[in-house]
């Protein structure tokens, strides 16, 4: 807590996750920070932990680089809290709740080339003023529910003016699980680029859903395939 220009490589930690109870990612984490600013962690791995892997809240330029959170109760990454301009990129997310979890006022962050497996729920979820985010290159494969969410939020507080381009979404979900879901008011996302496949049968699956009351969603040279609907548009 309260700290600066720190840098955090090269070592593992362990939750011993079966002798311990469980901690909210918001208040702790097998790596956590709260109201720190240029940190960088690199090369970690954080894995067992019962509650989130890697979580900062607060805390303005955190870069998380080639490091491994898996086998957490909770989330694999975890800016939020107003954290401004996270980087995390590189990493290999696996068996959490949610891979990258952009919680609370999380902007202009950048997650980038990361390999995203075996998540209970969503691959990667933005939602509560997460705007002006960029989700790139990264591969999200066999999700619980989802690939990529965009959460239910009243217009005010929605993951407006984000962008997800050119990532690989490979069987998302139970028979009835959804590649990208957009759900509640928001508006001004680009989807642009990605390949959204499904190799398991297409089922009641969808490829793209974009909810009723959201606007302003922008599709551009997507590749969806083996889906029952490639494109739900509920407008």
């Amino acid at each position: 807590e309260n700290v600066s220009d720190i840098q955090i490589e090269g070592i593992a930690f362990d939750g011993n996750r079966a002798n311990n109870a469980n901690l909210d990612g918001n208040y702790a984490g097998c790596i956590f920070l709260q109201d720190c600013n240029r940190v960088t962690i690199r090369k970690v791995i954080a894995r067992n932990y019962n509650g989130d892997g890697i979580s900062w809240q607060i805390c303005h330029d955190v870069r998380v680089e080639d490091c491994e959170s898996h086998d957490n109760a909770g989330l694999g990454l975890h800016p939020g809290s107003g954290s401004q301009r996270p980087v995390m990129r590189n990493n290999r997310l696996a068996r959490n709740e949610i891979g990258i979890f952009f919680c609370w006022g999380v902007r202009f962050g950048v997650a980038e080339g990361n390999t995203i497996d075996d998540i209970r729920t969503a691959g990667i979820s933005f939602g509560h003023r997460d705007t002006d985010n960029l989700a790139r290159d990264n591969t999200i494969r066999k999700s619980g529910q989802v690939g990529i969410l965009f959460r239910d939020e009243i217009e005010a507080f929605g993951p407006h003016r984000n962008r997800c381009e050119r990532n690989k979404i490979i069987d998302s979900g139970p028979p009835n699980g959804v590649g990208i879901d957009v759900q509640g008011l928001t508006n001004a996302v680009t989807l642009a680029g990605n390949e959204i496949v499904e190799s398991r049968g297409p089922m009641g699956r969808i490829g793209v859903r974009i909810g009723s009351k959201a606007r302003d969603i922008s599709l551009a040279d997507n590749r969806i395939e083996g889906y029952s609907v490639e494109v739900s548009d509920l407008r």
